[in-house]
């Protein structure tokens, strides 16, 4: 078993001594490398049998031939129908040089003469791949208390740039265990592991420093865990929106950080819209919203992350008496242990190192108003305390200080969590839930009803076009039955994110079944995929994958709840080592063996063992 330091130095000595020639083939769904050999013609096309087969509408089943004959690179037309187009003109047969691009329809290939090292560093991941390593990220950093941060890069309006452009400045920038995938063709999204707001913050401006006169101006969005927010969803969700808002004048923007902000500041979606409601739940559901917002009594709010459980508190505080006052959201994740008691209440100025000034806490900022208390059970026990006190004395004292201040708030909590249990095991006070719950909502996840999937889809995607200048009318159905027919464990908010970069990588005026998300398209969550298990070959033709896997075998059901053993753990760990050198190496065994110091016989073995394989690749044909 590799350990991670020795992973890392074995990447780092992969240095082939020969250039070569490599297409960058850039999909919606990411990129690929292809070695182009000397007097080895490379078929592209959407079907066999092109040797390269990427799932896209736009090429035709044979698209276009690459070939590398005596120091000579070209590409000739096979006849498709949206046509090869180099230097903004269509072609039937041209000689191409490294840095060219060439056009199959939509999709675009670059011509680049490097190490395979070096070009495997312009592989991107799948935006599936990096939303799967996101979710890992997210169950790391929470269980260690480590921060990490998500960016997305983008041109400025009007540099109508390619990904391929750009993503060779971006990757000098970053550390080898920074992950880089494509968002959009134009939108790079990267994972900063290990990273500070501030560090987070200075990369991105880094990223956006103007360094030349041809130089691409850039903008970047910056998401934080767990000060903007704690789940990947939101975290995709707020970095993109983050970007999308940047200027020139402005060219990083940082999503709204901290353990709280006033409700007209928190990104919330669906803000002065209604709340969707056609099944008899969520009917019934905003019926007692309706009631429950003419009352002062407290209310928790119940369901899965991505529900709308912050949609429905924003709803009871601006049907109510206090709509006019403020709303303060907390974050209750995201305090930290020893500052709880100081957000929520406030401080005196020396009341603690680093207090150089009063400082007023959550409840004197919502005072006439509603306090939202989002994943209220993360609250450590002191804290629940404290907050018992304030719900029946309603009066509140600032850290380092004896006075009692009086306050006037509505309270609204929500969790995830089931709080019944947590009180049982002594991880929640009972007393507080009493408190708490004196109307209690439970959300049913979309699964639950699906019957809202297309009304919220068409609404996500009127405020995605809104929101990125786009006029997208609609939804194709077939695009439709896919949507219906997948479990959203994300929920609305994974809904949401789905359309809205269906909206930015859509090529027509409507929404097909290709903008949709990999895990959509394969009618199944990723995170749940079986692997497929194959006998590896040394050197595979590529391929783009047909069907939404992933590179890996997927976490059984064991590892989703926590209770997998030691040695699948270890097993998942392994692979995830073999299949980085193998994206670094193009997937080229042989190399990808040098670089982690072993025999490729045990590579093969291992890699035959553990089911891995590179999805959409075919074994070479016989010679």
């Amino acid at each position: 078993m590799l350990l991670p330091g020795s992973f890392i130095d074995a990447i780092r000595r992969v240095r082939p001594a020969e250039q070569c020639t490599s297409l960058l083939i850039y999909h919606r769904d990411g990129s690929e490398r292809v070695v182009l050999r000397p007097n080895t013609p490379v078929v592209i096309g959407r079907a066999p049998p092109s040797q390269v087969r990427i799932q896209d509408t736009s090429l035709s089943r044979e698209h276009a031939r690459f070939t590398a004959s005596g120091g000579v690179i070209t590409v000739e037309d096979l006849q498709s129908t949206n046509g090869t187009w180099v230097g903004g003109a269509r072609v039937e047969r041209a000689e191409i040089r490294s840095g060219d691009s060439v056009m199959l329809g939509s999709v675009l290939v670059s011509i680049r003469v490097l190490t395979p090292e070096e070009s495997a560093s312009d592989v991107l991941l799948s935006h599936e791949r990096f939303r799967v390593i996101l979710e890992e990220e997210v169950r790391r950093a929470h269980y260690f208390g480590r921060s990490f941060a998500v960016l997305m890069v983008r041109p400025a309006r009007g540099a109508g740039a390619h990904v391929s452009r750009f993503v060779a400045r971006v990757r000098a920038l970053l550390r080898p265990v920074d992950r880089v995938a494509l968002y959009s063709p134009d939108t790079l999204a990267i994972l900063l592991t290990e990273a500070r707001p501030d560090v987070a913050t200075a990369l991105a401006r880094a990223i956006t420093a103007p360094s030349g006169d041809e130089e691409i101006p850039m903008l970047a969005g910056v998401a934080t865990f767990p000060d903007t927010a704690s789940d990947p969803e939101k975290l995709l969700e707020l970095s993109w929106s983050a970007a999308r808002g940047a200027t020139l004048d402005n060219a990083v923007r940082s999503a709204p950080a901290g353990t709280w902000t006033l409700g007209e500041d928190a990104g919330l979606p669906d803000k002065g819209g209604e709340p969707v409601a056609v099944s008899p739940e969520m009917r019934h559901i905003l019926q007692m919203v309706a009631r429950v917002s003419r009352s002062p009594i407290p209310v928790l709010l119940l369901g899965e992350t991505g529900t709308g459980k912050e949609v429905l508190a924003r709803a009871i505080h601006e049907r109510g008496a206090r709509q006019g006052r403020p709303m303060v959201c907390v974050n209750c994740g995201a305090i930290p242990q020893q500052l709880v008691e100081s957000t929520l209440f406030g401080h005196e100025r020396g009341s603690f190192t680093g207090a150089s000034q009063q400082q007023r806490g959550v409840f004197e900022v919502a005072d006439g108003g509603t306090v939202f208390l989002d994943e209220v059970a993360e609250l450590p026990l002191p804290a629940q305390a404290a907050l018992l006190r304030v719900l029946e004395t309603r009066r509140i004292t600032r850290v380092g200080s004896s006075r009692e201040i009086e306050v006037d708030v509505r309270i609204i909590a929500a969790t995830h969590r089931d709080v019944e249990a947590l009180c049982a095991s002594g991880g929640f006070r009972l007393d507080l839930l009493y408190r708490l719950n004196a109307m209690t909502l439970t959300i049913p996840p979309l699964r639950a009803r699906p019957e809202e999937i297309e009304p919220l889809a068409l609404r996500f995607l009127h405020q995605a076009n809104r929101a990125n200048g786009r006029s997208i009318r609609g939804i194709e159905p077939g695009a439709l039955e896919l949507l219906r027919a997948y479990a959203w464990p994300g929920n609305a908010r994974e809904l949401r994110n789905a359309i809205e970069r269906a909206v930015v990588i859509a090529e027509g005026e409507w929404i097909v079944e290709q903008d949709l998300p990999e895990r959509v398209r394969a009618g199944r969550p990723l995170q749940v995929a079986a692997a497929q298990r194959t006998e590896p070959d040394d050197e595979p033709t590529p391929a783009a994958p047909e069907a939404a896997a992933p590179e890996t075998a997927a976490p059984d059901a064991a590892a989703q709840d926590g209770t997998d053993d030691l040695k699948m753990r270890l097993q998942r760990y392994e692979s995830q080592i073999l299949v980085e050198a193998l994206r670094a190496a193009g997937w080229n065994q042989r190399e990808a063996a040098r670089a982690l110091n072993i025999p490729l016989r045990t590579l093969v073995h291992k890699l035959k063992v553990l089911g891995i394989k590179k999805l959409g690749y075919a074994p070479t044909a016989p010679r």
